[in-house]
């Protein structure tokens, strides 16, 4: 059956993962950021102080931090802070064939969890939660059909990222095969997260991988008391594929033991939407050949369920309204782009209001850039996805027309983001956050042997 092998999986994981360092510092370095930056933070941390129990007991009670300001709330608590964090900026890495967002939920709960066994856990049950997660949601994101799940009106990161956040805060607490069998079986019945959010740029997206860490830890928390969770929670009669998808492949899970999930997850250069990557890739080969002034027509193609979420309707998502209208406007990130000739952090952060200037959507010379900007697909970037995530780029200015076309986006394991930049991007989010870089990436390169009280201190504000 599925969940057993999910089960199996856990109860077997190789933590050897080589690339798990360079998402770690990426994953600390966007919820510290998220936590500086995002417009949301302040409400989110009150809203969760506010629905958290009471203050832990630190000589009796299950703890974990919130970062990067080190406050101490329940495991389940912080694991929702952290994982709305990692995800505010919507710069936290993604798995393309399960169009997720493995991290944010996944390491939010292995952290808490792991915090929550002790400060002395050792840092490899951290690892081994991280990476069993990693294997699951995107297993159940490839097995759920992202497509049809997303045509349901699903996010995928919400819903089966909670999946992923039980396989990590499972293993790390050494859950038996019986108890994660209910635990996976009691998140069949939490595993929720709505599109809806798209209508009005509303904050529920930011929460939902918080909220899928947070199941993660309460579904292991109840399993290991002796809850009994439902049999066959995913490919049961009443289970998530069949209630969640007009299209389920079950199985994806058949390779779920021969997979290196992390491995096969991208990084982030740009903190916008995933289907905007290969777009930006391309208008930055174009704009430094181009005057902004002169642009007369801009052309954005990228697969269709990427137009469906950041190109229509047309008319919205060129009068963007706030930061998360931004992060899926493909016509404001070509007048970022084109007007910056990047849309890094820096660059973006700045056009959203968040660093040192009002929001740049109401600006004249970005609603024309808006304007000019159509969005559609091509047959050539439709048939290649899912497999690929391109773009073809085409920008009149002038008199002249340029086109730039992208198969694969910087970020992905074919294209990785090299050393320095994903060296710049995580030292670019912890500046002024009392984070230090350099001792960050230091602890998170030499877990082994080390605990998890090592690598929060590291996480922390000094």
């Amino acid at each position: 059956m599925v969940t057993q092998r999910i089960v199996d999986h856990c109860l077997s994981v190789d933590a050897d993962r080589p690339d798990l360092p360079a998402h770690l510092l990426d994953w600390f370095a966007v919820a510290v950021g998220g936590a500086t930056h995002a417009d949301s933070t302040p409400a989110i941390l009150d809203g969760v102080r506010k629905i958290a129990g009471p203050t832990p007991d630190p000589e009796s009670d299950a703890a974990a931090t919130v970062l990067p300001n080190g406050e101490r709330l329940t495991p389940a608590d912080a694991a929702l802070a952290n994982g709305a964090l990692a995800h505010s900026l919507d710069f936290d890495d993604t798995h393309l064939a399960s169009s997720l967002h493995p991290g944010a939920p996944v390491i939010a709960a292995a952290l808490a969890a792991a915090e929550g066994e002790g400060p002395e856990t050792p840092a490899d049950r951290f690892r081994a939660g991280v990476a069993a997660g990693y294997d699951v949601a995107c297993t159940v994101g490839e097995a759920v059909g992202p497509d049809a799940h997303y045509d349901r009106g699903f996010h995928v990161t919400a819903t089966c990222g909670t999946f992923g956040a039980v396989a990590a805060a499972g293993v790390v607490r050494g859950l038996d095969a019986d108890e994660l069998r209910d635990a996976f079986g009691i998140a069949g019945s939490q595993a929720a997260g709505s599109l809806q959010f798209l209508a009005n740029g509303a904050w529920n997206k930011r929460l939902h991988p918080g909220l899928a860490a947070r199941r993660g830890v309460e579904a292991t928390d109840l399993a290991a008391v002796g809850v009994v969770g439902a049999a066959d929670p995913l490919d049961g009669e009443h289970g998530f594929f069949s209630g969640y998808s007009d299209e389920p492949n079950p199985a994806a899970v058949d390779r779920i033991g021969e997979r290196d999930a992390v491995a096969e997850t991208g990084r982030k250069p740009y903190p916008c939407c995933r289907y905007l990557h290969a777009a930006i890739d391309g208008l930055r080969e174009i704009a430094p050949a181009v005057d902004p002034d002169a642009v007369e027509g801009i052309e954005v193609a990228i697969p269709s369920a990427g137009v469906r979420l950041t190109g229509e309707p047309i008319a919205a998502k060129r009068r963007p309204e706030g930061f998360v209208d931004c992060q899926f406007s493909a016509p404001f990130a070509a007048a970022v782009t084109l007007t910056e000739e990047t849309a890094d952090a820096e660059a973006f952060l700045r056009a959203v209001g968040r660093l040192d200037g009002p929001p740049r959507w109401d600006d004249t010379e970005i609603r024309r850039l808006m304007d000019a900007t159509s969005v559609g697909t091509d047959p050539a970037i439709e048939t290649r996805f899912p497999e690929e995530w391109g773009a073809r780029v085409t920008v009149t200015a002038g008199g002249e027309t340029r086109e730039a076309s992208v198969r694969v986006p910087l970020g992905e394991p074919e294209k990785p983001m090299s050393a320095a930049e994903t060296e710049a991007k995580a030292a670019g989010l912890l500046a002024g956050s009392g984070v230090d870089a350099d001792r960050l990436a230091a602890v998170v390169e030499s877990l082994s042997g080390r605990s998890v009280a090592d690598l929060v201190d590291a996480a922390t504000a000094e």
